[in-house]
Parts: structure tokens; sequence; C-alpha cells
């Protein structure tokens, strides 16, 4: 976070990235087969008043094309331009990836210079995505990247869920579209392990949060966000699985 904190994010669906009176990036959670079903970063939308209510997409590459307003943008390499010069935006193959498991792999990267002085670059990957963002600290900021006030400790993922929520609401959402949710045998396993006190917590403030929901899928997003409360502490998704024993990491893409 930009605090320094290291939460997790286990559960699928979208998230609040940054939240905040100007800046809106939320994060798309998904499970992948190298993850053995835990969430990994599937996409990233970008929105808000800072750029006047356009809406720019990133996914992974299985995902098809980025997106501004909804069009395409299909060519590779390429530059783009927000009206008026609002946002530059590079889609190239250069670019210092974030983590170093992936410099052999062919990169495509999406680098976005918007308002404010918000830097992002996106590298998409077959069925996952890396984030790189610098800057600087928003009115009203929160989310998975912190709320910037310079104190690590209420970044844990309990934390900021508390204050943001588990998922982005519908009528604030970026994405074309929400993701369904779904539950593997991996993440059984894990809310298995989970100790009793910490479960016993997660229930409780997550029942609250999925409280509007019914049947099947009430008992996906329960138990997605009860994930997040008992492993948001812990090392990222695909660490956590190779500990597990359920995947090998990729050798490459």
């Amino acid at each position: 976070t930009f605090d320094g904190g290291l939460p997790a994010y286990y559960g699928e669906g979208e998230f609040y990235v940054v939240k905040s009176d100007t800046v809106n990036i939320q994060g798309r959670f998904r499970g992948t087969t190298w993850t053995g079903g835990l969430a990994a970063t599937n996409g990233i939308a970008v929105g808000g008043p800072f750029l006047n209510d356009h809406v720019i997409i990133v996914g992974s590459l299985e995902d098809g094309a980025v997106r501004v307003d909804g069009i395409p943008i299909e060519v590779f390499p390429s530059e783009y331009s927000l009206p008026d010069g609002l946002a530059n935006i590079s889609y190239t193959a250069e670019g210092t990836v974030v983590d170093e498991a992936t410099m052999t792999w062919r990169k495509h990267v999406v680098r976005m210079s918007l308002p404010f002085g918000v830097q992002l670059e996106v590298f998409r990957w077959t069925n996952y995505v890396d984030v790189r963002l610098s800057m600087a600290r928003q009115p009203g900021q929160d989310g998975a990247c912190s709320n910037f006030d310079g104190n690590v400790t209420d970044d844990t993922t309990e934390a900021v869920l508390s204050r943001t929520g588990f998922w982005v609401p519908d009528d604030e959402l970026l994405f074309e579209r929400r993701l369904p949710a779904s539950w593997t045998e991996t993440e059984t396993k894990m809310l298995e392990d989970c100790p009793d006190s910490r479960r016993t917590r997660a229930r409780t403030e997550c029942a609250h949060d999925v409280s509007g929901l019914r049947g099947a899928i009430f008992t996906v997003e329960m138990r997605l966000c009860m994930l997040d409360i008992c492993y948001g502490d812990v090392a990222h998704a695909l660490q956590t699985a190779e500990k597990l024993g359920y995947v090998e990491r990729p050798m490459s893409q």
C-alpha cells in the first residue's frame, strides 16, 4: 500500500483500489488455475471526476481489448489520448515488470498518464494483470492501496473492507459487468483451516456485508468475504497456494 502495508484479497469480485472524491480506481479480483482458484488481479477500471467521468478498462489478455468509454484499443503498439489532452495512454511492449518471475515473458503494457499526476502501469498477462500505481494523496482516499494516512496499522484487509464495504456497489461499478462469483476446493480448505476465533469474527462481519443477498449467491459471497478476513494479512494468492501445495508457479506465458 502507499503506507507500506501488505494486505491480500483472496475472494473474487470488484473492489476499490482507490476510492476518493476525485480519483476512482477499481480492481477485479478473480481466481486462476495457477493459484488454485485464489484471486489474482484480473482487471483495472479507472474513472471518476478527475477524468470527467471517462472510463478506462484494462483486463488480462484473455479478456480482449483495452477499452476507453467502451471503445476497444486493438492496435499493438499504439497511443491514445482522451479529449482535450485530459489523459495519455500508451500500449507497448516496454516497461519494468512488477514481479521478477515475469521478466522473460512477452510484455503487453498499458501506461496511463492521468490528471493530478496519477501514473498507472498495467502489465497484461494471459489471465491476470500486474499493476504499478503512483499518485498524490486525494481527498477522502481509501481502498486496497490504503487511506494514505501514513499509518500502516489501518491498512489490513479487514480494516479497509470495514471502511469501504466488501464490493463496489452496482451504482458505482466502472466495469461493464459484474463478475459472477465462484468457490473452489482450495478456498474450502483454507476456510476450514482458518482459526476458530478469526472465523467467528469473519462470519459476524461478513453477515452484515452480504445481508442483502439471498440463496446460493449469499453462500458464495459470504464465504469469499470470510476468506478475505481470515487471510487478508497473509502473503499474496500464488505464494499461499504454492505453500498449500495446490499449484506450481508457471514458467512462461
